[in-house]
């Protein structure tokens, strides 16, 4: 689930009224990450209309959701109905784990066994070297597993962008990917501090998602949409 906080606010209140400092003081000493505190957030909602437009347009097939989740001891049956309502998939939709990502990642990814496409909701992203919390972040190579896993699959990846342009990011993390896993296909939906990636080995996939989007918002896509390949 995704990494929204904001590291530099310290003061003021939440949307249910707790100081912001209090409220990450009693996470911390809980244990636990923020990612469960925001659900609910616009992000949450911005990707299920993607998804819900992806899906009524035919583009995405068999699609599956791996929430990612860093706290999942956390969350109750009605926490994970309602991320599946606003993502606009079934439950049934969601890949479920025997393991955590901290405490086995190769477990992890093995149990993945869905064979259409696939969106991946990390806290922040995709790794593009090492990292302090690995299980906050989808590497490129766990990325390229499950892209060989099915021909022809589109494996959709939520990346949260800090202190630089979201366009410098994406492009770095795509590149990381193509280095790691050989030739990619990819389209961005990219917003101010976020982006949804869509890689596959087929380029007409991507092209398709790019296209479909561009329809969409019309001339509003040109800083929104890309597209690309990486040999």
């Amino acid at each position: 689930m995704s990494d929204r906080h904001e590291a530099r606010v310290t003061h003021g209140t939440d949307r249910n009224g707790l100081s912001i400092r209090v409220r990450k003081s009693l996470l911390r000493n809980r244990g636990v990450t923020v990612n469960l505190a925001f659900l609910g957030d616009a992000f949450d909602h911005w990707k299920g209309s993607l998804f819900e437009s992806l899906h009524g347009a035919g583009i995405i097939r068999g699609f599956s959701v791996d929430p990612m989740t860093t706290d999942s001891g956390q969350w109750e049956q009605e926490d994970v109905a309602l991320y599946a309502r606003l993502l606009r998939i079934q439950r049934s939709q969601l890949i479920q784990h025997t393991v955590s990502l901290a405490d086995d990642r190769e477990v992890y990814f093995a149990e993945i066994r869905h064979s259409g496409d696939l969106f991946l909701d990390p806290d922040t992203g995709v790794a593009t070297s090492a990292v302090r919390k690995p299980e906050r972040y989808v590497t490129p190579a766990e990325i390229g597993q499950l892209l060989n896993a099915q021909s022809g699959r589109l494996v959709i990846v939520y990346q949260h962008v800090r202190a630089q342009h979201v366009a410098a990011r994406v492009d770095s993390v795509l590149n990381t990917i193509g280095k790691e896993v050989g030739a990619i296909s990819w389209s961005s939906y990219e917003s101010g501090t976020v982006a949804i990636l869509f890689v596959s080995r087929e380029s007409g996939r991507t092209t398709e998602v790019a296209g479909h989007f561009r329809s969409l918002l019309g001339r509003h896509a040109n800083n929104r949409i890309r597209e690309g390949r990486i040999a």
